[in-house]
């Protein structure tokens, strides 16, 4: 099962991708609902576009995340990272 490690408004969520993209809603955001989601079948509007609407908040406060899918499947969704000075 796919795993997304969500960083969001100061808070650590572990969600499983069927929870965060659920078959119901996968219509509206532009997915196909006839098999077992994956996560490189994604793009990054629509996970946002999946965080919005779990978190019921506006799309734009999700503009800034970063969307990182790993080798294994799973993703982490995270603010962006500055690194040095």
């Amino acid at each position: 099962m796919v795993q997304v490690h969500i960083l969001y408004d100061g808070n650590t969520e572990d969600i499983p991708l069927e929870e965060l993209i659920p078959v119901e809603d996968r219509p509206g955001l532009g997915i196909d609902d006839d098999h077992e989601l994956t996560a490189s079948e994604l793009n990054g509007d629509q996970i946002k576009r999946a965080l919005a609407n779990h978190y019921d908040k506006p799309l734009e406060e999700f503009n800034e995340l970063q969307v990182d899918i790993h080798k294994s499947g799973d993703m982490t969704i995270r603010p962006n990272a500055t690194f040095g000075t």
